[in-house]
């Protein structure tokens, strides 16, 4: 809602949740299941979101309101 509303706001929450989400995904698969980024698929793909919206996001952010 807030990025619909052109807030920059909702792109720093969505940079928060993408790195926290990436964290505790990475940690759940390399610690607890003692696998790695090769062997998972779906880690890969929520690494390239990740990456796509974090690296966006400045560009993004510039034409946002406050």
């Amino acid at each position: 809602m807030l990025l619909i509303r052109g807030k920059r706001r909702g792109i720093d929450l969505a940079c928060a949740i993408m790195a926290t989400d990436l964290a505790a995904n990475w940690y759940a698969v390399h610690d607890i299941q003692g696998s790695n980024l090769a062997a998972q698929p779906g880690l890969q793909r929520l690494a390239v979101f990740a990456a796509l919206v974090l690296g966006t996001a400045p560009f993004i952010r510039r034409h946002l309101t406050n």
